[in-house]
């Protein structure tokens, strides 16, 4: 609670709570629309610092330029511009109000102590590091000092060393909070879960109902493998805040882990009462299923979590998987074209996405008359073949590539990097089956080409829909 008592003031006598700061906000910015700024600066003052407070930078900065205008030379109130610009992302900006503030005032360790900030934000170390080298030499035992010297060493991920100055700073101020909660997640990005964990408990002795302390808590006791400590921390996190769907999530994952199946479902499936759309929710309640080898279920889920993102490669392949266990071989075989097709990290395009707005280029028409003449006069030379389908290929001609990739095998049947681009070309055209069946010719044929595949399409070659068909020799039966 903030008092306030001015002569000056016509709401004299008069505080503010910050539950009543939206009202408050009103009627300061009624009070500067009607000319009575310089009569009410006190009052003005008290709105502006409880708009920092409660994170209000925009209303913060509609105040503090008012202030400006009938108190140019008020040093405060040119750092608190400055803090609200740095909240707001404009950090060049609020440099040069806090270098006004410092012309004002240059031995005032807050505004130091906010410009080492702001050259953190920018990455400017060094500088960050002088600045606050200089305040520390003002106020030696100034607590804000050694939790921004925390900050910076945390930026430079040197976390051990911004350990000790949030611990210091903490030190210094036994009920600074956010220093030991710092100190905690430095230890946690250090590896160091034991000092992380003793944090923590530190922190939450201080802050007992921040659902966050608890949260992290949980995720350092898993990293621990302190399993039923970590679900209690979750669990006190969710007893705060019910609505935190990180906690949800991470509990939910944890009773998957210790195969607490129904109970993982459920916080899951609670994780879509918050949030309708994220499809990770959908994605881990298929996999509990699959799991459980209620197979149709897990497709049901897996399809949802694909609805909210069709390029979700991990759900197809889950899908397939299911799908193949139920004996759809089909559907696994086009659930693994999806996932090839959907696999964004991969180096290569195995589906033809691209061939929307295409146009041929006249280079390519003049190269590939210039092949088909070769070819013509030299039928069995292997080369013009492969770049005649290659070029065929690239303007999405899929049918003529492959034909001319089926004269290159006629006369190197044991061609096995032709069966894997016969394979990409199927899959291109949706034909399943083909394109599974000429990639297993080509890794037969030449075992090394199974690496290459597994690392063009990473967590595809490790699924089990994948190992699956590949050890299937019905899939060989083609017609």
């Amino acid at each position: 609670m903030t008092f306030f008592d001015s002569e000056n003031s016509e709401n004299e006598n008069e505080f503010i709570e910050s539950r009543d700061l939206p009202a408050s906000i009103k009627k300061a910015r009624a009070l500067v629309e009607e000319g009575k700024t310089f009569l009410n600066q006190n009052f003005l003052e008290e709105v502006l610092d409880l708009c920092i407070e409660n994170f209000r930078y925009r209303d913060a900065l509609f105040l503090v330029d008012t202030l400006l205008e009938v108190a140019p030379y008020n040093a405060d109130l040119y750092l608190q511009k400055g803090i609200c610009l740095v909240q707001l992302n404009q950090n060049r900006r609020a440099m040069k109000f806090v270098e006004k503030s410092l012309s004002l005032n240059p031995v005032d360790v807050d505004a130091l102590a906010e410009k080492a900030l702001i050259n953190i934000n920018l990455k400017n170390f060094e500088e960050a590091q002088r600045v606050l080298q200089q305040a520390l030499a003002i106020e030696p035992k100034n607590e804000l000092i050694y939790y921004r010297f925390g900050k910076l060493y945390q930026m430079k991920e040197l976390y051990a060393k911004a350990a000790e100055y949030f611990d210091k700073a903490a030190e210094l101020d036994p009920e600074f909070s956010e220093a030991v909660f710092q100190m905690a997640i430095s230890y946690e990005y250090g590896n160091n879960y034991e000092a992380a964990l003793e944090a923590y408990d530190k922190y939450l002795d201080i802050e007992p109902n921040c659902e966050v302390g608890w949260f992290n808590r949980g995720i350092v006791l898993e990293s621990l493998n302190k399993l039923d400590k970590a679900i209690n921390s979750y669990e006190l996190s969710l007893a705060i805040d019910d609505h935190f769907t990180d906690a949800w999530f991470n509990l939910g994952n944890l009773f998957a882990d210790l195969g607490k199946f129904d109970q993982s479902i459920e916080c899951f499936k609670t994780v879509l009462k918050l949030e309708r759309n994220d499809e990770a929710a959908y994605f881990n309640i298929a996999t509990i299923y699959e799991e459980k080898e209620e197979y149709t279920s897990a497709i049901m889920f897996y399809t949802k979590a694909i609805k909210k993102d069709s390029g979700y490669h991990e759900a197809f392949l889950g899908r397939g998987y299911c799908f193949y266990k139920l004996n759809k071989v089909r559907s696994a075989l086009r659930d693994f074209r999806l996932a090839l097709a959907a696999n964004y990290f991969s180096d290569e395009v195995w589906d033809v996405s691209l061939r929307e707005n295409f146009q041929i280029d006249e280079p390519t028409i003049l190269r590939i008359n210039e092949l088909i003449d070769l070819h013509q006069e030299n039928p069995e030379d292997v080369a013009v073949g492969k770049e005649l389908s290659k070029k065929y290929s690239e303007i999405f001609a899929l049918d003529k590539a492959i034909d001319y990739l089926f004269k290159v095998l006629q006369l190197q049947p044991n061609d096995a990097e032709s069966y894997y681009q016969l394979s990409k070309l199927h899959f291109q055209k949706k034909m399943s089956k083909h394109g599974f069946y000429y990639l297993k010719k080509a890794f037969t044929v030449k075992a090394e080409l199974k690496q290459k595949f597994v690392t063009s399409f990473p967590g595809v070659g490790q699924s089990k829909l994948f190992i699956s068909l590949l050890e299937d020799n019905s899939i060989f039966q083609i017609q």
